[in-house]
């Protein structure tokens, strides 16, 4: 496994927990997304490419994925109204165990209790965004040198 490392005071530390080949300018669906992250919602074995989005404010989980989580989430933090560019979409606030897939001999797994928007409204990919998951991990991305060599790395923030 590729390391990164990060400087503190007591020395470098290994920061990343796995890394694993993205998906740029790709199509999920009929939707056209610019980086796609391999991932796994909650303890199904459901894994989808996800959008990873710094500038959505919420993770996004809709449609089918929503209508398969329902029974299996605990009371909504809050319900609220989100305003996309598909229009506006209602749904509620969840924690969402979001699991990212390590490539094979690329380190572990990484799961991090998120804070996602769920709604069957949505229609668009499953969005991974800044509040309650991106905020949770430090991450990287290599854009790489020439197409299929970009990698996404990632660990737990601690």
């Amino acid at each position: 496994m590729e390391q990164l490392f990060k400087q503190t005071n007591e020395g470098d530390i290994i920061w990343n927990t796995g890394n694993a080949a993205f998906r740029a300018v790709c199509e999920i669906d009929s939707w056209r997304v610019t980086v796609a992250v391999q991932c796994q919602i909650e303890h199904f074995e459901l894994d989808c490419f996800a959008f990873l989005d710094t500038g959505a404010e919420w993770s996004m989980i809709g449609g089918d994925t929503a209508a398969l989580l329902e029974g299996h989430l605990g009371p909504p933090l809050r319900s609220l109204t989100m305003s996309t560019r598909l229009g506006r979409v209602f749904g509620e606030l969840h924690r969402v165990g979001i699991t990212l897939l390590a490539d094979p001999g690329q380190g572990d797994d990484l799961t991090i209790e998120s804070t996602s928007f769920v709604s069957e409204e949505w229609e668009g990919p499953v969005v991974l965004g800044y509040r309650g998951f991106l905020e949770r991990m430090r991450f990287a991305l290599d854009p790489g040198i020439i197409p299929g060599e970009q990698v996404f790395y990632f660990g737990l923030a601690e």
